[in-house]
């Protein structure tokens, strides 16, 4: 190849700003293929996958995953797929659920509600469905709900074992790779899922369980931090640190993007500046700046290169995390569709953005994070009570149970202590419907923290500050706080005594 001097340089393709190729991994691609080929001779396996942000985590699994097949495309902001897919031997069905970031509280079993919603939209090509009365109905409000049967424990026993059903009803037709991406931004609830799964693997045959996971998100309170070590100690359980590029899988890589091999100066400035990061590296190969910018800095300067309102709607794109629905964006730019795609398709041409038949989704998390970041105070509160607000005014925006708690995120971020207090008691609600016990009782504690500041409190929640009490003990009972639960319910009986709201608690 004939060597380039640097981004300026004409290339061959000149909108390309990822390698077409996966550049590196071998050893790492060689252990997934281990681990499915034991999979398929009726063994068990999991792989927990760690590495810091851009390091290529999702790029890797989804390579090897989708090897001899393509994937389904997104589904409701969370991304999710069912592809054919073969990494040697016997086509495998590959289901890949994304956590989204959703503040401290998350969005109940997401990934799998993803997962579950495109296999019931491919009912006919999968050739198994989801029965109706099984709990996992829960998880897909617009089919309805099942019929009670005893106490939400026991329901949400039943709701994990009859996942373990499926898995194995559609593992009988061929092998499945479950693949979970970012479960450091993982609800409470999937994490249970996850670790119930990953338990019950022996009494699955031929399923993999693939996690992946930010290693420098997890910090020393992180629960994702306590529960991997035990997942560890399994024997059937394999856990690795992605680490970045090599500085010859470095060059490798900007040779791919520049379409040409990069001269060995700008190949070394590159590897020292990225550390290897391929994420990393894409920036800097495409960045116009001056040798001390960071990589966030460059991410930053790739937007501001764009038309001012492009900038504006992916300001307002990133408020919404990785991925915004198509109708929400609009309503919150107050944009129709036709604009707004033009306004967006400088930043897909960049290659900050991709888009889809439903959405907008940043090329990488990392670019929407360090948007939104970025946002000046005003502009950070006035975006988040314009998605609440269109939300609030049509919650189909979102897929059917995620409107209520992603409207009390937005309102909370939009110090409107009213409709954080109304959204998070219907966010409770429609996660105790779920048995998402941990959430609604996460929800329960915002409602409870809010209800000194909202004067009409109890106009909001059709009861009083004890009946608020009782309902979060009930869900700290259900959550297996047991000792939470007594607290909680002696709160109750002392605010009922009283006839005064408590402390917040």
């Amino acid at each position: 190849m004939t060597a380039v001097a640097g981004p300026r340089v004409a290339r061959a393709e000149p909108e390309r700003v990822t390698s077409p190729v996966l550049v590196g991994r071998r050893e790492e691609l060689a252990w997934l293929s281990e681990a499915l080929a034991r999979v398929r001779s009726g063994g068990t396996a999991a792989l927990l996958i760690g590495g810091d942000a851009g390091v290529g985590k999702s790029r890797l699994v989804s390579e090897f995953g989708a090897a001899g097949g393509v994937s389904a495309g997104a589904a409701g902001g969370v991304s999710a797929g069912v592809s054919a897919g073969a990494a040697g031997g016997a086509p495998v069905r590959v289901l890949t659920g994304r956590c989204p970031e959703l503040g401290a509280v998350g969005l109940p079993f997401a990934p799998f509600t993803a997962i579950l919603r495109d296999l019931v939209r491919d009912w006919g090509t999968v050739g198994v469905a989801v029965p109706p009365g099984w709990e996992l109905i829960r998880l897909l409000p617009e089919l309805g709900e099942p019929a009670r049967k005893g106490n939400p424990r026991s329901a949400r026993a039943r709701l994990f074992v009859q996942m373990v059903s499926l898995l194995e009803q559609l593992a009988r037709q061929r092998p499945v790779m479950l693949v979970i991406e970012d479960a450091h931004w993982a609800d409470e609830s999937t994490r249970d899922l996850i670790s119930f799964l990953i338990d019950s693997q022996r009494a699955m045959d031929r399923v993999l369980i693939i996690v992946t996971y930010r290693s420098d998100e997890l910090h020393r309170g992180h629960p994702l931090r306590a529960l991997l070590p035990r997942l560890g100690r399994l024997g059937w359980v394999q856990r690795t640190e992605l680490s970045g590029l090599s500085r010859g899988e470095s060059a490798e890589l900007v040779g791919h993007i520049l379409g040409g091999e990069p001269a060995a100066s700008l190949a070394d400035r590159i590897y020292r500046r990225a550390a290897g990061n391929p994420l990393f590296v894409e920036e800097l190969v495409r960045a116009d700046r001056e040798p001390t910018a960071t990589p966030c800095d460059l991410m930053l300067a790739g937007v501001r290169r764009l038309p001012e309102q492009t900038q504006d709607v992916l300001r307002a794109a990133s408020v919404g995390g990785q991925r915004t629905g198509r109708g929400l964006l609009s309503a919150v730019t107050g944009m129709g569709a036709e604009a707004l795609d033009a306004a967006l398709r400088p930043a897909v041409a960049a290659g900050l953005l991709t888009a889809d038949t439903d959405g907008y989704a940043f090329r990488h998390s990392l670019i929407g994070e360090t948007l939104h970041q970025d946002l000046l105070p005003g502009e950070h509160t006035a975006l988040h009570h314009r998605s609440a607000a269109a939300l609030e005014a049509d919650p189909s925006l979102v897929p059917a149970g995620r409107a209520a708690i992603e409207q009390a995120q937005h309102w909370q971020h939009a110090h409107d202590p009213a409709r954080a207090l109304s959204s998070a008691w219907q966010a409770a609600a429609d996660a105790g419907r779920a048995l998402a016990c941990g959430e609604q009782l996460a929800m329960l504690t915002r409602v409870l923290e809010l209800w000194r500041s909202v004067p009409d409190a109890e106009r909001l929640t059709g009861g009083d500050h004890a009946h608020v009490l009782r309902q979060a003990a009930a869900a700290a009972s259900a959550a297996g706080d047991r000792q939470l639960g007594i607290s909680l319910t002696a709160a109750a009986r002392q605010a009922a005594e009283s006839g005064r709201p408590l402390a917040a608690m």
